[in-house]
């Protein structure tokens, strides 16, 4: 019994609590999430989806647009306060800013400036798009957010979005 407590002790004194390398480097940072370029202009009307990164609030006629930032804008059937409806989610992706008049729905995506006819919500369409009003630069940092997060590859798409993680060894910081 004494030999196995002397054996355990000099493995203890052998083991390391230092951390490997890859632990290390491991920080709690943002990650980019990526959409190809050839999807970036689908936009499309879809069924209510959760709200869950908010952005910018819209109200027209009787709709609440609410931007989710980096993916599209909910629309919210506000014709009794009281009991307020998500009727449908417009996919826009790229989408942080919009605003309408005469039933058309200006908003940027990604890199472009469109002009969305919705008259119909279930059969919404581009009426024009103006390409690259918008400098690709927005899409390199994480929105709102101060602290370390993955360098944006702009060869893997566009930035739609981020999510938090532990990153190993990240080259960004703002």
């Amino acid at each position: 019994m004494h030999r196995l407590l002397i054996f355990f002790g000099i493995l203890f004194l052998f083991t390391s609590c230092e951390k490997t390398l890859d632990e290390k480097n491991l920080t709690e940072g943002y990650k980019p999430i990526y959409m190809d370029y050839s999807n970036i202009q689908n936009i499309i009307s879809l069924r209510p989806v959760n709200i869950v990164n908010t952005g910018k609030i819209y109200l027209y006629q009787n709709y609440v647009f609410i931007n989710e930032r980096g993916r599209g804008v909910h629309v919210i059937d506000n014709s009794n306060p009281q009991n307020p409806l998500n009727i449908k989610f417009l996919s826009i992706p790229g989408n942080y800013d919009i605003s309408i008049r005469n039933n058309i729905l200006f908003a940027d995506n990604a890199t472009d400036l469109v002009a969305i006819n919705i008259s119909n919500l279930d059969n919404i369409y581009v009426t024009k798009r103006i390409p690259n009003v918008y400098a690709p630069y927005s899409q390199m940092f994480p929105d709102f957010v101060n602290g370390y997060f993955e360098c944006v590859d702009t060869t893997k798409g566009f930035v739609v979005g981020w999510y938090k993680t532990m990153l190993n060894d990240p080259k960004c910081f703002r």
